[in-house]
């Protein structure tokens, strides 16, 4: 049987000139999650990560916290399938912001504006988008996401022993999605709810793939540490 465990990654900066970079925030939370691991000794024998900086750099942390206890951390394999959904670029549109780049608001926008502005009606886009009445240029639709999400589980139900991959809230809820038979809906509302650094993990055999845990955050030490966006 393997062991498959799923990261989200660390807080991504709203306030910045890229979201696709970890906040401080971001980098104590991924620090505190591979200084968790290391004290207990918990050993990996493949690391997988998204082709997203926040990714790599969530698993960076990770490794180094490893390192700085003399404990082994495998060189980490990029799989594209793990990439996030394109809905932050829905989300812009439907905002009314073009601006090109990921960037999300400006500098003398607060973080507590942008994430009202962005992220308040985000269950009523994205389930419109997944009903397919949102289409533009460049923006994988919601239905091919799903069916990626899908082959990335299936690509790391290949892998035996312990492995753990690195992506985002939405590909994570995909899995889930996929695990459990959930459908569009069901998987939206279960993105909004994981955590920076929430930890997810399946156990798997070449016929049966299972949930154990979803979105565990033990790692994080005070309330302060604890974010969804």
């Amino acid at each position: 049987m393997g062991h498959l465990t799923l990261v989200r990654h660390g807080q991504a900066s709203v306030q910045g000139a890229t979201y696709d970079a970890l906040s401080p925030l971001g980098h104590v939370q991924s620090r505190q999650l591979g200084e968790h691991w290391a004290d207990q000794g918990l050993a990996f024998d493949t690391v997988f990560i998204g082709p997203r900086r926040r990714h790599a750099q969530t698993a960076a942390c990770v490794a180094d916290a490893y390192r700085a206890r003399g404990l082994p951390w495998p060189e980490p394999l990029q799989l594209p399938a793990l990439d996030e959904h394109d809905g932050l670029a829905v989300l812009k549109h439907a905002a009314g912001i073009h601006e090109p780049g990921d960037g999300l608001l400006s500098g003398d926008t607060t973080r507590d504006a942008a994430i009202k502005h962005l992220f308040g009606q985000y269950r009523e886009i994205m389930t419109s988008w997944a009903a397919g009445n949102y289409r533009a240029d460049g923006i994988e639709p919601w239905s091919a996401f799903r069916v990626r999400a899908q082959r990335a589980v299936d690509q790391l139900r290949q892998t035996p022993g312990q492995s753990i991959a690195f992506t985002s809230g939405g590909l994570i809820a995909a899995v889930v999605g996929s695990v459990l038979d959930l459908d569009d809906r069901r998987v939206i509302e279960l993105s909004a709810t994981i955590y920076n650094t929430g930890v997810t993990e399946l156990r798997h055999r070449p016929d049966d793939v299972g949930l154990v845990t979803f979105n565990g955050i033990a790692h994080l030490r005070d309330a302060a540490s604890i974010t969804r966006v």
